[in-house]
């Protein structure tokens, strides 16, 4: 009898993903946090962009990591965030069976258009997601013309 085998080619999206991100980060360990250039950077926390006619929206997941171990940064239209997962003590009597979760230091930018209003950012942070709101300058927004 034979075994049918079920293709996910989202599967095998991430998973080649996951492996350039490995590459990559082997042969650039040090992708600078802002605070220290030579500190490594071990993962990349998901994130989804969403542009609205207000503005930016950035949610960041990121359980597990406490607010305060997050710093958010804009200088010359780059959005940086940068922060660290710690990972759990263990004594020499724990026999880890398993660990997949991803702990140390993360780094992510994003270049934004010179028309957002930088002194309006906000950040939100709540259940492991970071929302970051940047709101456009008025005059980018659309304006409704009224026809007399």
């Amino acid at each position: 009898m034979t075994k049918l085998v079920h293709f996910s080619p989202r599967a095998d999206l991430s998973r080649m993903q996951r492996d350039f991100d490995t590459i990559f980060s082997n042969f650039f360990p040090t992708l600078g946090s802002g605070t220290d250039e030579t500190e490594a950077v071990s993962w990349h926390p998901r994130i989804d962009v969403i542009e609205t006619a207000e503005g930016y929206e950035l949610s960041l997941d990121v359980p597990g990591v406490n607010k305060e171990d997050i710093q958010i940064n804009f200088h010359e239209g780059v959005l940086s965030i940068a922060g660290e997962r710690m990972s759990k003590e263990l004594s020499e009597n724990d026999n880890v069976v398993r660990f997949e979760r991803q702990t140390g230091r993360f780094y992510r930018s994003f270049t934004l258009p010179n028309k957002i209003n930088a002194k309006k950012i906000e950040a939100n942070f709540e259940n492991g997601v970071l929302m970051v709101s940047v709101p456009k300058l008025e005059e980018t927004k659309p304006q409704k013309i009224k026809i007399s």
